[in-house]
């Protein structure tokens, strides 16, 4: 059961992350790493730039804030970190125009994919290494 909650939230950490930028947290450019991405990817203008930094920046800050935070279980951080994903989401919104905001949307989805086929490689392997080690 703990897996199946796991899960999402793992994929919600690494939807909200740049591709290969995923271990980056600690960098202390990863804010800039993250909106320079959306920038090349959603053709940002110096304006939304500069908002869309400061939003990445809350977030970065918040959900490393949360992620450091031992004092709450599993559960409530993982809807501590969806409510934070879609305060970002709402707070994006307001600052890329439709088109902008549709291809963020659809890149958050292909994340999604992504995470999910490389958790379920990871759980594979996993599964046949234990098989390999009970056949031992």
């Amino acid at each position: 059961m703990k897996k199946i909650f796991l899960l999402p939230v793992l994929l919600l950490t690494w939807l909200l992350l740049p591709g290969d930028k995923l271990f980056a947290q600690n960098k202390p450019d990863y804010v800039k790493v993250m909106t320079d991405s959306m920038k090349s990817r959603l053709s940002l203008n110096d304006d939304q730039y500069h908002k869309v930094y400061d939003i990445n920046k809350n977030f970065s800050d918040r959900m490393t804030t949360l992620r450091k935070d031992n004092s709450i279980s599993r559960n409530e951080k993982g809807k501590q970190m969806r409510g934070i994903s879609e305060e970002r989401d709402g707070e994006l919104k307001k600052v890329l125009n439709d088109d902008q905001y549709k291809k963020y949307e659809e890149n958050k989805a292909e994340r999604r994919e992504h995470a999910k086929e490389k958790y379920k490689e990871r759980h594979e392997r996993r599964e046949a290494k234990e098989k390999e080690k009970a056949n031992e």
